[in-house]
């Protein structure tokens, strides 16, 4: 069933436009972490950003490469030009409430269609789950310094 309506999906979408959908989104993120680093550092006296370091969820439906890329972008010309950015991924955890189920998920990274079709249970296949973690984007950590 699942494997049917993934392939369902597959044949309605055109993978370019879900690629520039999906490219636009980790754009305004990036943004706004961008916006956020530079704002904390300001008010917090620092000069110069160093390094940031990322949390983000495998089901953020935010492809990482792409997030850190605009970063790095975003952050040129800026006090954080040249700053690393850490990304660390944290792993689905889900609670299905049909046969009790908790742990985590087979997700399969390199499927751009992964973030359009529903999430099942890997036991028992059932749709009646709880994401317990995984969808988080946090900053964790702004490294930065008067220079």
């Amino acid at each position: 069933m699942i494997q049917g309506l993934r392939n369902s999906i597959l044949q309605s979408l055109n993978p370019s436009i879900l690629d520039q959908i999906l490219t636009m989104h980790e754009f305004s993120i990036s943004s706004e972490i961008v916006r956020t680093v530079l704002d904390a550092t300001e008010k917090n006296g620092g000069e110069k950003v160093l390094s940031i370091q990322l949390e983000i969820g495998e089901l953020a439906l935010l492809n990482t490469e792409q997030v850190t890329f605009w970063i790095h972008e975003l952050f040129k010309g800026s006090m954080a030009e040249g700053a690393k950015v850490k990304v660390k991924t944290i792993k689905a955890r889900i609670h299905c409430e049909s046969c009790g189920y908790k742990g985590g998920m087979n997700l399969d990274r390199q499927d751009s269609f992964r973030h359009v079709i529903p999430y099942s249970c890997p036991q028992c296949s059932s749709f009646q789950i709880k994401v317990e973690k995984g969808r988080e984007c946090i900053l964790r950590r702004i490294q930065a310094v008067k220079e």
